[in-house]
């Protein structure tokens, strides 16, 4: 007798209970906002955030940079007390997207930085243009103290000629919570590092571990005092009040400043190939790389 075949009944699949889909869902949750906490704490930790920057007054910069060229003429080079920049030679050309690149690090509460923005910012304004310029002044706490300048936390710089690099390591007031000191605004990047740890130091540099440290290309270097004239020109005196005078040659602070702007413009032009013509040729940027035997 032939055994008859056990229907097949079809087998439904099984549900997981919705207690455990509930709870597979909170624990999906819950590992989202670990990682988002993760790294909010990593990326905080990397450096600390920069405090707001009050802008430059767009009068300010405008006079800064765009002075006539006879002033600059007028006020040739400089007739400087102390240290003095030092010029590099036989090294290799510092570059940035196929443009020699100025390098500063400096820190808001460094009075010699304050008075280096200052050349800087005239200097390279024959070049190009900033953008978001601050400003600040260097700390009370400090010699030459509450002396009015420009902050390169945050700016801008555009050219055809040659780039910026610019790092504001430190704040202008001390912080008021531990570590004592003044706050790191700006991490240091490490091919700036790099540069320090080359140039900041003998034969290069008579004040090693100075602020500013200014490379102008590899072919110029600015360390500490070397700006070439005392803050103590500055001091006392407004933004506005700095900016007016830099136009009259016969004003002593024009005279340092613009002195101190024509050695930093002829060792850019030294490394663009006297480019643009107008500016390198003229007889002030002329007088400056004869002063520094740059040729």
């Amino acid at each position: 007798m032939q055994e008859q075949a056990e229907p097949v009944t079809s087998v439904r699949p099984r549900r997981a209970p919705m207690a455990l889909v509930t709870w597979a869902f909170v624990v999906l949750v819950l590992l989202i906002v670990v990682v988002l906490l993760i790294l909010k704490v990593t990326r905080g930790s990397a450096s600390a955030p920069a405090p707001p920057v009050t802008p430059a007054p767009a009068d300010v910069v405008r006079a800064t940079t765009s002075l006539p060229a006879s002033a600059f003429d007028t006020a040739g080079a400089p007739q400087t007390q102390g240290p003095a920049p030092s010029v590099l030679s036989g090294q290799p050309p510092l570059v940035v997207g196929g443009h020699p690149d100025v390098v500063y690090v400096g820190a808001e509460f460094c009075p010699y930085c304050a008075a280096e923005r200052w050349a800087l910012v005239v200097a390279l304004g024959r070049f190009g243009k900033f953008s978001d310029l601050g400003a600040t002044s260097s700390s009370k706490y400090e010699a030459f103290g509450a002396t009015a300048t420009f902050s390169f936390a945050g700016a801008t710089y555009r050219s055809r000629y040659v780039t910026f690099s610019p790092t504001e390591a430190y704040a202008q007031a001390p912080s008021t919570d531990a570590p004592a000191g003044f706050p790191a605004i700006e991490k240091v990047p490490s091919s700036e590092q790099a540069l320090l740890k080359r140039y900041d130091s003998a034969p290069f540099s008579s004040e090693p571990g100075a602020l500013p440290f200014v490379d102008v290309a590899n072919r110029l270097l600015v360390i500490g005092a070397g700006v070439g004239y005392s803050p103590g020109l500055l001091q006392g005196s407004s933004m506005g009040k700095i900016a007016g005078e830099l136009a009259d040659p016969a004003n002593t602070t024009s005279q340092a400043v613009l002195g101190a702007a024509n050695e930093l413009t002829a060792a850019i032009c030294s490394a663009t190939g006297q480019r643009p013509s107008n500016v390198c040729d003229s007889a002030g940027v002329r007088a400056g790389a004869t002063r520094l035997g740059l040729g």
